[in-house]
């Protein structure tokens, strides 16, 4: 008996290692995140940033003109919202980035009475006519590095995205070289073989809807190490930080600003700044 009590406690103990373990790839370390003296996330906003075009594209760029570092914005389904704005506007002032928004869609978003899509075939017909990435979103991203690249003389390049833009980032992080850095905030379309191809570092921030990233966190963290991230926001549905979230609740402004400190320490670490 005493030695099956023995052998109870140590698959207790061991249990709880486990999930001691398994909790440690999921948290992160807010000690370095800005101290605020003013809420970022605002309910009535108004974007400060300017549109214009670059050839055949629009695109929204935040007001920070003078940083030597740009990140691209990549939206979700339901297209240039003022959250969408409001996000790059928050990084870009707190953290010192030209942020670029091209609008991939053109004029074409996707109905946001029909959201979250009742069939999920018919939201893959509608990415693949209007903003597949062979078709339209790699070419609208090269477009905007190189005319950072021949205007303005920048090299520090990185992205991130929401839903659909998760995944436009991760094929991005894959194919084109002057991406230094992704970030996805509860992305689509992205699955575990995915990982073997990202040639840079990338923070993962799925919500408790999403799929499990760790076994792709884990291919990162082989790659980069500790210089790659995840974190699971187990009280946030896909969506919230995009288009369709309530940026009146304040515990979604509470987690879209976290994602806003998160992105922004994340790509401090990974872009120069010079």
């Amino acid at each position: 008996m005493a030695t099956k009590n023995i052998l109870i406690q140590g698959l207790f103990v061991l249990l709880f290692a486990i999930c001691i373990t398994h909790s440690a790839k999921t948290i992160y370390d807010s000690s370095n995140f800005p101290q605020h003296n003013h809420k970022l996330i605002e309910s009535n906003y108004t974007p400060r940033g300017e549109e214009y075009t670059l050839g055949n594209l629009t695109v929204y760029e935040t007001q920070n003109r003078s940083a030597r570092r740009v990140l691209i914005h990549i939206y979700d389904i339901l297209g240039l919202s003022t959250n969408i704005r409001q996000v790059a506007d928050s990084i870009a002032e707190l953290h010192d980035f030209r942020v670029v928004i091209p609008r991939i869609f053109r004029e074409e978003y996707w109905n946001e009475s029909n959201f979250p899509p009742a069939n999920l075939s018919e939201v893959d017909i509608w990415v693949e006519e209007n903003a597949s990435w062979d078709k339209v979103a790699k070419y609208d991203i090269l477009n905007i590095i190189n005319t950072f690249q021949t205007r303005n003389n920048i090299s520090e390049f990185a992205i991130f995205g929401m839903c659909y833009g998760g995944f436009m980032s991760t094929m991005a992080a894959t194919e084109i070289p002057e991406i230094k850095a992704a970030g996805l905030v509860h992305p689509s379309y992205v699955t575990d073989e995915y990982a073997d191809g990202v040639k840079a570092p990338m923070y993962l921030l799925p919500t408790s809807t999403d799929a499990d990233f760790l076994p792709f966190y884990e291919v990162l963290k082989n790659k980069f190490g500790d210089n790659c991230g995840h974190r699971r926001i187990t009280d946030m549905v896909h969506g919230f930080a995009g288009a369709g979230g309530d940026f009146t609740d304040p515990l979604t402004v509470q987690r879209v600003e976290e994602v806003v400190d998160i992105l922004g320490v994340f790509f401090n670490r990974n872009l120069n700044n010079n």
